[in-house]
């Protein structure tokens, strides 16, 4: 009995460095999730591939499945805490063109807030994969 309680002592020990690191809400109203330029990044990474495939593909499947790559590498972002809505509402959007992959040319996407989409579009000029840097800067 002894040896399970220090065994989760240890663990408890082990583990808190991991679980404060990952940006845990907190009472004092502190930003979680990545960096702006790191969602930015996978943003922008994503809209570079989607534009490719636009150019390169010859099926609607072979830019669906570019589609369901950004679908997933979306999934694995822990967004700025305010920034969550959008991006929620941003993988419902890449996940509803699944069924039609061009219809992301056609159909406008969700946008942030502006103050936060303001916010982006500043710091998009700065951020490598960001080649044209005029996503969140199109505005409503």
């Amino acid at each position: 009995m002894r040896f399970r309680a220090l065994l989760g002592a240890v663990l408890v020990l082990f583990l808190l460095p991991t679980v404060v690191a990952c940006g845990a809400d907190t009472d004092s109203g502190a930003k979680t999730g990545v960096s702006d330029e790191e969602y930015l990044k996978v943003i922008c990474t994503g809209l570079s591939n989607f534009t490719d495939a636009l150019l390169s593909k010859t099926t609607a499947a072979e830019i669906g499945q570019v589609i369901k790559d950004y679908i997933a590498e979306m999934k694995k972002v822990d967004p700025p805490s305010d920034v969550k809505k959008f991006h929620d509402d941003f993988v419902k959007y890449l996940e509803d063109s699944l069924s039609e992959p061009t219809s992301l040319v056609t159909r406008k996407p969700p946008l942030p807030s502006e103050s936060v989409r303001k916010r982006l579009a500043a710091k998009e000029p700065g951020v490598p994969e960001c080649k044209s840097p005029t996503f969140f800067d199109a505005g409503p």
